[in-house]
């Protein structure tokens, strides 16, 4: 039986991290994850009480964007070098960001008994909204990454674009895009396209509302759409820009319904059923090929409204669920009554197609039995 580590700072990425677990013991693997202790959303320490998790004490901070953030990162990677120098596996399993973990690969580069593979799952700091992440200290930050790429045996990224971003580090590297996936639910909960209203436009944004969505670019949408007819914005999630939001929408022209957090499954997908479109509009400064509220909107069967030009902007075209704002026409189309219950249909088909358990569990697969030849 291979042993696998896998180390992971944040637990954002815990969910795909999970499923990793789960795939790799189901194909015979024994596994171990070295986790944070810190809850990076909720800002507060956590008791890890998961199987064959090591619980790693992590450094706290309060802001996203700060040296104390990047030292926690610093610290929480040098604390798993100690704990991996006294273990013994076959596979060394790295979640990047934070950038930090990349340099963990460096000191098994003379180790043939050891394979690493690095999973990109985020672009830090090109994901940062700014136009000067060329410019140091982000130049600096970026290069801890970039120059340990070259000590993986593997790169796994979690979209295209990362791949066509990383190009001059990893192209001539074994490589694979596994995009994120959801697992079933115990309920498998399936959209009720019957559901939708007759009157008005409903609108959907779901997620974390922060500094990496374009709240201005949102405004105007709804602007222009409501123009034509009443437009409704239902919002589900939380965030340092939510009260910000809610307002904007609403001098926009948008009758605005908070959620807030909704964790049921039933209850979200009865929202889901009664929204015309969801919302993916992020600032064009950031680096994001594939958002996580993409994939929650296509599993319900919601198709999007979306600016991101890459991997979900080329799977809304090709598969006819969503709109492209780039895209000229949109407004139009987005009018179209008698297509949105097709496209609805057509968004809960894509997830199946590209987001899916099954998907995710045969892509793992594959890379781990291309390491083990």
């Amino acid at each position: 039986m291979k042993k696998v580590v896998i180390v992971n700072s944040s637990s954002v990425f815990e969910y795909r991290v999970d499923m990793l677990y789960y795939t790799l013991k189901k194909n015979g693997y024994e596994v171990t994850l070295l986790s944070s202790d810190y809850m990076h959303v909720e800002k507060k320490k956590r008791k890890i009480d998961k199987e064959n998790y090591i619980s790693v004490k992590t450094v706290p901070y309060k802001k996203n964007i700060s040296l104390r953030r990047l030292y926690s990162h610093y610290n929480f990677s040098k604390k798993c070098g100690k704990i991996l120098s006294g273990m013994t596996f076959d596979i060394l399993y790295l979640v990047v960001p934070s950038n930090s973990q990349a340099w963990l690969a460096k000191r098994y580069k003379n180790n043939k008994d050891v394979k690493v593979v690095m999973d990109i799952i985020d672009l830090w700091p090109e994901s940062f909204p700014s136009t000067h992440t060329d410019k140091f200290p982000f130049t600096l930050w970026k290069a801890v990454r970039d120059k340990h790429l070259k000590y993986a045996d593997y790169i796994i990224t979690e979209c295209r674009l990362y791949v066509k971003k990383l190009k001059k580090y990893i192209k001539n590297k074994d490589k694979k895009v596994i995009y994120w996936a959801h697992k079933k639910n115990e309920i498998d909960i399936k959209p009720d396209y019957d559901k939708l209203p007759d009157k008005g436009l409903r609108l959907l944004y779901l997620g974390s509302i922060n500094n990496i969505i374009d709240i201005e670019g949102i405004d105007g949408i709804i602007g222009k759409l409501s123009e034509k007819e009443n437009v409704f914005l239902d919002i589900i999630g939380a965030g340092e820009k939510k009260e910000e939001f809610i307002e904007s929408a609403k001098a926009a022209g948008a009758v605005v319904t908070d959620h807030g957090k909704v964790y049921d499954f039933k209850r979200k997908q009865q929202i889901m059923d009664g929204c015309h479109f969801g919302i993916n509009i992020m600032k064009d400064t950031v680096c994001i090929g594939l958002s996580m509220k993409s994939i929650d909107y296509l599993e319900g069967g919601l198709p999007i409204i979306n600016n991101l030009k890459d991997d979900i902007g080329s799977i809304l075209k090709e598969e006819n669920c969503g709109i492209n704002i780039f895209e000229t026409g949109w407004e139009e189309k987005i009018g179209r009554r008698d297509e949105i219950i097709n496209m609805k249909k057509n968004a809960r088909a894509a997830f199946e197609k590209y987001f899916s358990a099954e998907k995710f569990e045969g892509s793992v697969t594959s890379v781990f039995e291309e390491l083990g030849k």
